[in-house]
């Protein structure tokens, strides 16, 4: 969107007189103040104050917002890692205390044995060796136990590692990019749904306007047109197109707010044909510019106009031989030139 510039006796009046130019909200509105209303000595002189303005671009989320996403997702699976490593430590340490507290268990078992033995308890020795049979059956059993849920547990950390270093290609990254990006196409408004949108904007508008017409869409190629067709619509067309431009830019707004700025294509509202008309206008006003320089090889400088007609006029002379098109100016002022192609 191209800045405006506007005067008024203070600030606020020529932010006012920006925001009626536009057609936006004052939240959607971005301006600089280029000079302070000022006022000379018993105010018989006074200069208003100036500002330049625009409607406040919308933007999808940056690189480096997607990148932070992806290191701390990265951070995270790190530290889901280190987790599950901690957790097989405990588990190893777990099992070396089994298998001490068994060796333990033997060596009080034999200590018993051989002070039975010296006294000679022959019965008592038999019992005791049943025990130790019986103690050391428990202890495999125990063993088998300890390593059988141990078992479960190693493999759960398995599962897991080999689920979080998944290959490339099975939909995750390191980075991850991809996966954004992905999730960015998902999100991305078609031009069906945004022609849909629109049209329900336009007709909306056109009711609390007071006026009556049929609106229609269509889409050609990575473009989506909506069209209010009906007469008696030159309050929705405004001067020279400032109303249907307004409505345009307003619908994009919208659009791109409810599309998070993931909206493809690109929008065009028209109102009673105009822009076709002035397309046409246009044309035939460069073909005959451009013919007057050929004749007498002179440049003709055109009146300032916004950048879509701008466009048009580029996009016409384009198609002749021997002269060529610039924009000069700025702002306001900015307008086509028409020369010999030879003095570019």
């Amino acid at each position: 969107m191209e800045w405006i510039e506007t005067t008024g006796a203070s600030v606020d009046e020529a932010k006012e007189r920006a925001l009626d130019r536009l057609g936006v909200a004052e939240d959607d509105l971005e301006y600089q103040v280029l000079a302070e209303p000022t006022s000379a000595l018993f105010g018989l002189r006074r200069t208003d104050a100036r500002l330049r303005a625009r409607v406040r671009p919308v933007s999808p989320r940056s690189k480096e917002e997607r990148r932070d996403r992806g290191h701390r997702r990265g951070q995270k699976r790190a530290s889901d890692r280190a987790g599950g490593a901690r957790r097989g430590k405990s588990g190893g340490s777990r099992r070396d205390s089994d298998r001490d507290a068994g060796r333990g268990s033997d060596d009080k078992a034999g200590s018993t044995n051989k002070r039975k033995s010296r006294d000679g308890g022959r019965s008592e020795g038999k019992t005791q060796q049943r025990r130790g049979v019986d103690g050391g059956g428990s202890k495999e059993r125990s063993g088998r136990l300890s390593t059988k849920e141990t078992g479960k547990r190693d493999t759960s950390h398995t599962d897991r590692e080999d689920t979080q270093e998944s290959p490339k290609g099975t939909g995750s990254d390191d980075n991850g990019d991809t996966a954004d990006l992905q999730g960015m196409e998902v999100k991305m408004m078609d031009l069906e749904t945004q022609a849909q949108v629109t049209e329900d904007f336009v007709r909306g508008l056109l009711e609390h306007m007071g006026l009556e017409a049929r609106v229609v869409s269509s889409i050609d190629e990575d473009r989506a047109l909506v069209e209010a067709q009906g007469l008696n619509l030159g309050l929705a067309i405004g001067q020279r197109g400032d109303t249907v431009r307004a409505i345009t830019q307003l619908a994009r707004t919208m659009v791109q707010r409810m599309s998070d700025g993931n909206a493809e294509g690109s929008l065009v509202v028209d109102v009673g044909g105009y822009r076709e008309r002035r397309r046409s206008f246009l044309t035939e006003f460069a073909d005959t510019q451009a013919e007057e320089v050929l004749a007498d090889g002179r440049s003709r400088a055109l009146e300032p106009m916004n950048a879509a007609d701008r466009k048009v006029l580029h996009d016409a002379v384009a198609e002749i031989d021997g002269v060529t098109t610039q924009s000069e100016g700025s702002d306001m002022e900015r307008h086509v030139v028409i020369l010999i192609e030879s003095e570019g």
